[in-house]
C-alpha cells in the first residue's frame, strides 16, 4: 500500500515509471513479434526446400520409371515370339506356347498390366495376361476405338487408358498404355504392340515420395497439360479446380517449377509444383498449412508465455529503477518547495498541477515574473524620474544655478553636462492633429519611440544626446558637441534629414525639425525652447519635412512683402463671389497667396483671417438679396484652415470653397429654370390625363423639346419617370371615382385614360394591393 501511495503523490516518479516499463514493453514486444514473424517465413522457406528435393526425387524415380517401360517395350517389340505373333498370317502350330510365354513374360514384371498385340494380317487381337484375356472385350473396345484414330496415336509415349467399367462418373487412369508399331498402310496398322503398365505402380511411387518420416503429411499429385489430375481418387479430386485453374496458367507460360499457398477445398494449403520434362506431365505436392506451421505455433505459445514472464519482471525491475532515478529529484523539489513564500506555493495548488516539474515550472514563472516586474518597475520609475527631469531644465531651466544642473544630471543619469556648447531642436510631426485624433491618439508614444531611437543612433555620432517628449505633437532633442568643429550647423542639417528619411522609410512618418542657435549658459535652456518653437511655425512657408534654423527665419523677416493685401485685390473676390465668375476668383486667389508667400509669419496668417471674413461677409450680403441663399457651411472655414500645415494646403481649401460657391450659383440658375418646366409638365399631365395617347413625346411636343432632354430632367427632379408620373395621376382619379362615382370599372379605367384594362388591373393591384372591385367592396364596406 506504501508503494501504492507514493507512486500517487508522486506524479514525476509515476511518469519514470511508465516510461521506462513502456519502453521495456515495446521492445520486448518488438522482439518477440520479429521472432514471431521471421520464424513463420524460415519455415516456409524450409518447407519449400524439402518440397522441392521430394519433387525432385519423383520426377527421378518417373524418369527411371519412363525408361525401363521403353527399353522392356524395345526388347519385347523385338522378340521373335511377337514378332511372329504380330507378322504371321496363317496357323502357327506354337501359337499358344507363344502367347502362354507371353503371358509368363507379364506375370514375372512387377509393373506390367498387360500386354496387347495386333496383328494387322489376319485383324486379331493376342493378349498377354490369361486374367485379362478372360475378359478382354472392353479392352478391345477401347483399342479398336484408339485403332480407328491414328491419327491421335502417341507413339512410344505413356497414354492413361480408363476403361469406364465402374460407372464412377470420373476419368480414373486404370492403367498407362505404351504403342509401338512399325507402320501402317491404308485405315489399320500392319501390326501393333500395346505395353500396358500398371497405374498403381506409379502412383503408389508418387504416395511414398509424398510421406514425412513415416507419416501421411501431404498428398502427390500427377498432372497433365490439359489440367486434369491423373492420380485421383475420386471425381472431386480429379478435378480440384482451385489446384489446376491456379498452376495450369504458370506451367503453360514455361514455369518449370514453383511454390504457392492456396486454398483447396477450404483449406489453407502449401503447394510446391514441378514438371517431369517428358509428356508434359507435372508433379505436385500439397501439404496442410496448419500442419507444416504446427512447430511455429508451439514457438509462438513459448514465445508468449517467456514474454509475459519477462513483462512481470520487468515491472518489477522497473519499479526499482525509477525509484533511484527519483531519489535526487525527491531532494531537490523538496528543498525548493520548503524555502518558497506560501503564496506562491501550496497543497492544494500542487495537485492540480500535472507532476512535480509542472510545480518547479510553475514556481519558476512566478519568480521570473516577480523578477521582470520588479525590474520593470526599477526601469519605469528611473524613466519617470529622468523624464521629470529633463522637462524641468527644459521648462524651469532660468531657476537652475550650474551646481543644481549637474547634480540633476549626476542623480538621473543625463548625458549632458553644465558645461559646453549647446543646441535644442524642435521636431514636430507632421499632420500631428489628424494622426493623433480620437482613438489613434497612443500612437504618438509609438511615433515618438521610433523618432527617439533613430535619433540616438545618428546623432551620437557627434553629439550626447537627451530626448524629451513635452507635448504629443513634438520631440525636444537636447544636444550638446563631443567637441568644436567647423560647419557643426551644416553636419547637424544632415544628420536631420537623414534621420527623416530613415523615419519615414520605415515607419510611413514624417516631421519637421527647427533648430536654434549654438548657446553655452545652461540656464538658456527654457528662453531657447520657447524661440526654437517659433521657429518651427514656419513649416507654414517651407512645407513639411523641413529643417529650419535662426538663418531660414531671418531670411524671410528680411525680405518678407508688403504685409497688407491691395484692396483692388479684395474687390475683385467680391465681385467673383457675387458673380459666381470661377475664373475671376481662382485668379485673385492665385494672387492672394503669392503675396501671402511672402510674408512674414504673423502678417500671414493676419491675412488669412481677413480673407475668410471677406469670403463670410460677401455671402451674407448676396444672401440677404435672395429668395433661396448659398448654403454653405462657412462656419468651420477658418478652423479648416489653421488645420492645414502649409501654406499650399490652405491655399487647397480656399480654393474648394470658391468652386463650391461657383457650382452653388450655377446649380441655383439651373434649378430655377428646371422648377418652371417640371411644373409646366406637371400641369399637362393633369390637364390630359383622360387622353389615352398621352405620353412623354406628345409632351415633348407639345414644350418643343427633344424627349431623351425632357425625360431626364424630369427623372433627376421627381425620381421617376414621365410614364411613372402618368400612371401615377390616372391610379389617383380611379381611386377617387371608384370610392365616389356610380361607375363600372370599364367606364372608370377609360375616364382616367387607360387603354389596356389588363394593364389597369396590374398596375392598380401593385399599387394599392388589390383589385379595382375589392378596393370598392371594402370602401362600401368600411
Amino acid at each position: 500500500m506504501s508503494l501504492i501511495s507514493a507512486f500517487k503523490s508522486k506524479r514525476y516518479l509515476t511518469r519514470i515509471w511508465l516510461t521506462v516499463t513502456l519502453l521495456t514493453v515495446i521492445l520486448l514486444l518488438g522482439t518477440s513479434f520479429s521472432i514471431m514473424f521471421t520464424s513463420e517465413k524460415t519455415v516456409l522457406r524450409v518447407q519449400q526446400t524439402a518440397s522441392e528435393k521430394v519433387m525432385g526425387q519423383i520426377r527421378y524415380n518417373v524418369l527411371q520409371m519412363n525408361e525401363v517401360v521403353g527399353d522392356t517395350a524395345q526388347s519385347l517389340f523385338l522378340n521373335s515370339d511377337v514378332k511372329v505373333l504380330r507378322y504371321n498370317k496363317g496357323d502357327d502350330e506354337l501359337l499358344y506356347q507363344r502367347i502362354n510365354d507371353l503371358d509368363t513374360f507379364v506375370g514375372m514384371s512387377s509393373f506390367l498390366h498387360s500386354v496387347f498385340i495386333y496383328n494387322g494380317s489376319v485383324g486379331r487381337w493376342y493378349i498377354g495376361n490369361g486374367t485379362i484375356r478372360a475378359v478382354s472385350k472392353p479392352y478391345e473396345i477401347k483399342f479398336n476405338a484408339l485403332l480407328a484414330k491414328p491419327d491421335e496415336w502417341k507413339k512410344m509415349q505413356l497414354i492413361p487408358v480408363d476403361l469406364d467399367r465402374s460407372g464412377s462418373g470420373f476419368q480414373k487412369v486404370d492403367f498407362f498404355s505404351y504403342i509401338m508399331f512399325d507402320g501402317y498402310s491404308g485405315k489399320n496398322p500392319n501390326d501393333l504392340m500395346i505395353l500396358n503398365v500398371k497405374s498403381k505402380w506409379l502412383f503408389d511411387n508418387l504416395d511414398i515420395m509424398a510421406r514425412d518420416e513415416g507419416k501421411q503429411t501431404g498428398q502427390a499429385y500427377l498432372m497433365d497439360d490439359q489440367g486434369q489430375i491423373l492420380n485421383a481418387r475420386s471425381k472431386v479430386e480429379s478435378s480440384l479446380p482451385e489446384l489446376t485453374s491456379g498452376l495450369l496458367p504458370s506451367v503453360k507460360n514455361g514455369i518449370t517449377s514453383g511454390y504457392r499457398i492456396m486454398k483447396i477445398d477450404g483449406e489453407k494449403q502449401v503447394v510446391s509444383y514441378m514438371q517431369t520434362g517428358f509428356q508434359n506431365w507435372t508433379i505436385i505436392h500439397t501439404q496442410p498449412y496448419s500442419e507444416v506451421l504446427s512447430q511455429v505455433q508451439r514457438l509462438r505459445w513459448t514465445i508468449l508465455l517467456l514474454t509475459v514472464g519477462f513483462l512481470i519482471l520487468a515491472l518489477l525491475v522497473t519499479v526499482i529503477i525509477s525509484k533511484r532515478l527519483y531519489r535526487p529529484f525527491d531532494l531537490m523539489f523538496r528543498s525548493i518547495v520548503s524555502n518558497t513564500p506560501k503564496d506562491m506555493y501550496s497543497e492544494e495548488t500542487a495537485g492540480k498541477q500535472a507532476d512535480e516539474i509542472a510545480v518547479l515550472s510553475g514556481l519558476y514563472g512566478h519568480m521570473l515574473d516577480r523578477l521582470k516586474t520588479a525590474d520593470s518597475s526599477l526601469s519605469a520609475n528611473k524613466w519617470i524620474l529622468k523624464r521629470y527631469a529633463l522637462r524641468r531644465l527644459v521648462q524651469e531651466s532660468r531657476g537652475l544655478s550650474p551646481e543644481e544642473w549637474r547634480e540633476e544630471a549626476m542623480k538621473n543619469g543625463l548625458a549632458i553636462s553644465a558645461e559646453g556648447e549647446f543646441r535644442l531642436c524642435v521636431a514636430r510631426v507632421d499632420e500631428a492633429a489628424k494622426r493623433f485624433s480620437g482613438e489613434e491618439y497612443s500612437e504618438h508614444k509609438l511615433i515618438h519611440y521610433a523618432i527617439s531611437n533613430i535619433s540616438e543612433e545618428i546623432l551620437a555620432r557627434s553629439y550626447r544626446i537627451e530626448i524629451v517628449d513635452l507635448r504629443p505633437d513634438h520631440l525636444v532633442i537636447l544636444l550638446q558637441a563631443k567637441e568644436a568643429q567647423e560647419g557643426d550647423g551644416e553636419r547637424l542639417t544632415a544628420m536631420l534629414k537623414e534621420i527623416q528619411q530613415v523615419v519615414k522609410l520605415y515607419y510611413r512618418v514624417s516631421f519637421s525639425v527647427a533648430v536654434s542657435d549654438l548657446f553655452t549658459d545652461c540656464r538658456q535652456w527654457s528662453a531657447t525652447y520657447a524661440q526654437t518653437l517659433e521657429y518651427v511655425q514656419y513649416r507654414l512657408f517651407y512645407g513639411q519635412e523641413s529643417v529650419m534654423d535662426s538663418e531660414h527665419i531671418a531670411e524671410r523677416e528680411r525680405t518678407g512683402g508688403d504685409p497688407a493685401v491691395p484692396l483692388e485685390l479684395e474687390r475683385r473676390l467680391v465681385e467673383g463671389i457675387r458673380s459666381g465668375n470661377g475664373d475671376q476668383l481662382e485668379a485673385a486667389l492665385d494672387r492672394f497667396f503669392e503675396l501671402a508667400g511672402k510674408m512674414a509669419y504673423d502678417p500671414c496668417m493676419h491675412a488669412l483671417s481677413n480673407l475668410t471674413m471677406l469670403i463670410k461677409r460677401t455671402v451674407a450680403e448676396v444672401n440677404e438679396n435672395k429668395l433661396r441663399p448659398i448654403s454653405l457651411d462657412l462656419y468651420r472655414l477658418h478652423a479648416a484652415v489653421l488645420e492645414q500645415e502649409t501654406l499650399s494646403g490652405m491655399h487647397e481649401v480656399y480654393r474648394r470653397i470658391v468652386q463650391e460657391l461657383c457650382l452653388t450659383r450655377k446649380e441655383e440658375q439651373n434649378l430655377d429654370h428646371n422648377d418652371i418646366l417640371m411644373e409646366t409638365i406637371k400641369e399637362i399631365v393633369s390637364a390630359n390625363y383622360r387622353d389615352m395617347n398621352l405620353s412623354l413625346q406628345s409632351i415633348s411636343d407639345m414644350l418643343k423639346m427633344s424627349s431623351v432632354y425632357v425625360g431626364r430632367l424630369f427623372k433627376k427632379a421627381e425620381n421617376q419617370s414621365v410614364a411613372e408620373y402618368i400612371n401615377d395621376v390616372r391610379l389617383q382619379q380611379t381611386m377617387l371615382l371608384l370610392e365616389k362615382g356610380n361607375f363600372t370599372v370599364n367606364e372608370i379605367m377609360e375616364l382616367a385614360g387607360f387603354s389596356n384594362q389588363s394593364h389597369f388591373f396590374r398596375l392598380f393591384k401593385k399599387r394599392f394591393g388589390t383589385t379595382p372591385r375589392e378596393y370598392r367592396m371594402k370602401k362600401i364596406l368600411s
